[in-house]
């Protein structure tokens, strides 16, 4: 059971790493990492502590049939948004699997949201500076290689 934590929070740590490396293949600017690690903590913030707020905001769209219509609108609106950046698309969608399966594997070892808030974050910040270590480390011998 213990395992099951461990591998849920290395997944996560790879795909914040893998988004971190897509990133400095890039050369993204500071203020697009910035934008990243907001993010990345509003997502953790949403997968723990405002779990319930959240869920009870989305339930709130399916209430009347103008909720029914926006929702319908906002998920084809996204849709749109999701074919044209179908790659960077792709990247959030791992880490948002990888979050919820830390979050449920968390929550199922019975670890409170605030707790889990801090582990999600941790995982994520370490794998985005696991990215800027691999690639410094990469573009280092690179650089050696051509002198």
């Amino acid at each position: 059971m213990r395992n099951s934590l461990w591998l849920a929070f290395c997944l996560r740590l790879l795909a914040n790493t893998a988004f971190g490396i897509f990133l400095h293949e890039r050369e993204t600017s500071q203020a697009i990492w910035l934008l990243a690690a907001g993010y990345i903590a509003l997502e953790c913030g949403i997968l723990s502590i405002a779990w319930k707020p959240t869920r009870n905001f989305v339930l709130l769209g399916f209430t009347s049939d103008v909720g029914y219509a926006l929702m319908a609108l906002i998920g084809a609106s996204l849709a749109v948004i999701l074919a044209a950046w179908i790659q960077i698309s792709g990247y959030f969608f791992v880490i948002l699997a990888a979050g919820l399966l830390l979050r449920i594997t968390l929550f199922t070892h019975r670890i409170n949201t605030v707790l889990s808030f801090g582990v999600l974050l941790v995982a994520s910040f370490l794998g985005i500076t696991l990215s800027w270590l691999l690639y410094s480390v990469g573009h280092l011998t690179e650089v050696q290689f051509i002198s």
